[in-house]
């Protein structure tokens, strides 16, 4: 895979997973941890999850489609065609909420959206992995439509500390996609510990940084288990 790239194929999708993010945060209610706004990876597709027992709204990522689902009832918006806008609008104004201000859209590739596919999955599932050795207080892993990153908190018993794991596709500061682990609020005298991958990130954000190329071409478990290595380093942040 060409990390250069996988940025500038993100950025319609992007765009439409805002939408759809707005939509959601217009369906329910407030959700900790600004879970209102979050979307999710499931088999080959980005959704909402089911809202209120009665809607999903999801993108296909293999056939380009964007399906809204109500009540049993389905209405589906091909995302690689030119009239998508217009169509979302329509569903959009049907249930009486609010269509977002976005950059104007322009058709999503499939041969775009399988590219992104295969860097979502394997970044999706290493996460699963390492949430499941998790415990006490931690959330879903989500995926943000801001940042495009998918990742999963993880807080301590005291009152805003907390490690936010995750993994970018790249973003304003940096083209290839990335590791990163960070322990908040950040103590600066834990650069001091030797890290076995990766480095420590002490601009804007403060934590590890791992390039995704050094990871990607490991199996899923074998990534897990080295973010798992990592978070448990963060974690003496607060010792």
């Amino acid at each position: 895979m060409n990390d250069f790239l996988l940025l500038d194929k993100t950025k319609e999708l992007q765009n439409v997973c805002k939408i759809m993010s707005n939509l959601k945060s217009q369906l329910i209610e407030e959700l900790p941890h600004y879970g209102h706004d979050a979307l999710f990876l499931k088999n080959d597709e980005i959704t909402t999850g089911l809202l209120n027992n009665m809607t999903e709204i999801k993108i296909h990522l293999i056939t380009g489609e964007l399906l809204y689902f109500h009540n049993e009832q389905g209405y589906c918006v091909d995302l690689t065609n030119d009239n998508s806008i217009e169509r979302l609008k329509e569903i959009v104004t049907r249930y009486e909420l609010n269509m977002p201000q976005t950059a104007p859209l322009t058709n999503l590739h499939i041969e775009d959206l399988t590219y992104y596919l295969e860097f979502a999955k394997k970044t999706n599932r290493s996460l699963e992995l390492f949430r499941m050795k998790l415990r006490n207080h931690f959330t879903q892993v989500h995926l943000w439509p801001h940042g495009f990153d998918f990742s999963v908190e993880w807080f301590t018993e005291k009152k805003d500390e907390q490690i936010g794991v995750g993994i970018s596709p790249g973003d304003n500061h940096y083209e290839s996609p990335y590791l990163y682990v960070n322990p908040y609020p950040f103590n600066k005298k834990i650069i001091e510990l030797e890290l076995f991958t990766g480095k420590w990130h002490t601009i804007g954000w403060k934590g590890i940084k791992v390039e995704w190329k050094d990871l990607q071409n490991k199996l899923e478990q074998e990534i897990s288990k080295e973010i798992y290595a990592l978070y448990l380093i963060a974690q003496r942040n607060f010792q």
